[in-house]
């Protein structure tokens, strides 16, 4: 009884906190890639069946219809399976647009099941947008890397997408150590060809427990940027590196989606946003969220060594611009950490984040920092999952623990008046992957503790 009042609480989190509405963990492919294949068996995550449509009606009043409604999006502690394999669908998706008439959706597949009814019912329901994770295209590569023996299937709905204009983003997990380097490329272009209006290029990640086989060398991340900046001079969509690769906290422009407002109003990649209506910016999420919210955003413009140009994006308020920008860092953090540390008193603060954020984190403090307070950055290390994982989301309190034994050990200055945890490592209830609550360091090295 706890476990299914537990996956309950997770799918009623889920739509309350990111308009994230499960359907099903039933998946049709068996990827070499998936993050559940190899968890330690410690990980805390939920299987569901297919939902009834009742239990789907009594979710509704906790969507928001301001933001998009999100189908099949693996970001939570409920196993996300392919939407598709859902036998209702079809009415579940009716159901969403009678409820929500003007609101989006977005819905992440594999294509596999994307057929011409199913094509016909998208464009009819209308604002959907689809998520395909393609990952390759090889008959034998998607046999090997998918467990998928319908290769023709997932293909096809490539060209139903666009057959029907359904507008859509493509996604490939890079695996070229295991299916060569052509075949990624192939991909992306297929997938440019029939008018993606993005890509996005995850760099794979394997855990202590995976094979050896899965293992990568720590140069792949380098091959992987080298690969994506020659493909971006030859293709014109854009294509988004996930994690991405960037040195500083300029607003670049990534790419621009063909026939958006920024595309007509001629911003182009590479384009630096300096500033919104007359308002310096100081990271890319910054430059994105004001031009988002604003109607007909003036910006100014850096382009290589011209002077600066100023563009009027035509757009409505809350109206999507078409610039794609990788995600940095918004400086509200920095505001929130400030917050803390004058309501904690702290003069001295030990901010734990993952490797990944570290390099982005200290940029933003460097700059935004006011407070009297000393900060110090400490990169926890995933030994909880091992392998290549370096993302927060997957970090544990045991991980936290080992890192500031190991740091407490060798200071010199005593323990800080607080430290702050990444927030993204906990639910709302404040536990981690594990269901470990993260109080327990609080008692074990009597530091205020705050996630954030």
């Amino acid at each position: 009884m706890g476990e299914i009042n537990s996956a309950e609480n997770s799918i009623r989190d889920c739509v309350v906190d990111g308009n994230i509405l499960p359907l099903t963990s039933t998946c049709n492919t068996r990827c070499v890639f998936c993050s559940h294949r190899f968890n330690p068996p410690e990980v805390r995550v939920y299987r569901i069946p297919p939902r009834t449509l009742a239990s789907i009606k009594n979710a509704l009043p906790f969507i928001d219809p301001a933001r998009p409604i999100v189908i099949g999006e693996s970001v939570t502690r409920i196993i996300e399976g392919e939407p598709f394999t859902h036998p209702e669908i079809a009415g579940i998706l009716r159901l969403l647009r009678s409820a929500f008439p003007r609101t989006p959706v977005r819905l992440t597949t594999n294509g596999i099941l994307l057929d011409e009814d199913m094509a016909h019912l998208l464009r009819r329901l209308g604002n959907i947008t689809i998520n395909l994770s393609l990952n390759c295209m090889g008959e034998l590569n998607r046999n090997f890397l998918l467990g998928d023996n319908q290769a023709g299937a997932a293909v096809n709905s490539v060209r139903l997408l666009k057959k029907y204009g359904i507008p859509f983003h493509g996604s490939v997990v890079a695996m070229p150590h295991l299916t060569g380097w052509d075949d990624l490329e192939n991909t992306i272009r297929y997938l440019s060809w029939h008018e993606a209006e993005t890509l996005r290029v995850f760099e794979p990640g394997f855990s202590r427990f995976a094979p050896p086989e899965l293992q990568f060398s720590r140069t792949l991340r380098a091959e992987l940027e080298s690969f994506i900046s020659r493909l971006r001079r030859i293709i014109n969509i854009p294509i988004i590196s996930e994690p991405p690769f960037i040195g500083s906290l300029e607003a670049e422009v990534a790419g621009v989606i063909a026939g958006s407002p920024a595309a007509r109003t001629g911003l182009k990649p590479g384009d630096v946003i300096m500033e919104v209506n007359g308002s310096g910016v100081n990271s890319r999420v910054q430059a994105f969220g004001r031009i988002l919210k604003a109607a007909n955003p003036e910006v100014a413009v850096k382009r290589g060594s011209e002077p600066p140009i100023a563009f009027c994006i035509r757009k409505d308020r809350g109206e999507r611009s078409g610039l794609v920008m990788h995600y940095d860092l918004d400086p509200g953090l920095i505001d929130d950490m400030a917050r803390v540390a004058r309501r904690r008193s702290a003069r001295t603060v030990l901010l734990l984040t993952s490797q990944l954020a570290a390099p982005v984190l200290r940029q933003g403090l460097e700059r935004f920092w006011k407070e009297g307070a000393d900060v110090e950055t400490l990169e926890v290390e995933n030994h909880f999952f091992g392998g290549s994982i370096r993302a927060a989301g997957l970090l544990t309190v045991g991980d936290m623990g080992d890192c500031l034994r190991k740091h407490l050990a060798a200071s010199t200055t005593g323990k800080p008046d607080l430290v702050l945890l990444p927030g993204l490592a906990f639910d709302r209830t404040g536990s981690d992957l594990t269901a470990t609550p993260y109080t327990r360091l609080e008692e074990e090295f009597g530091i205020p503790m705050e996630a954030i």
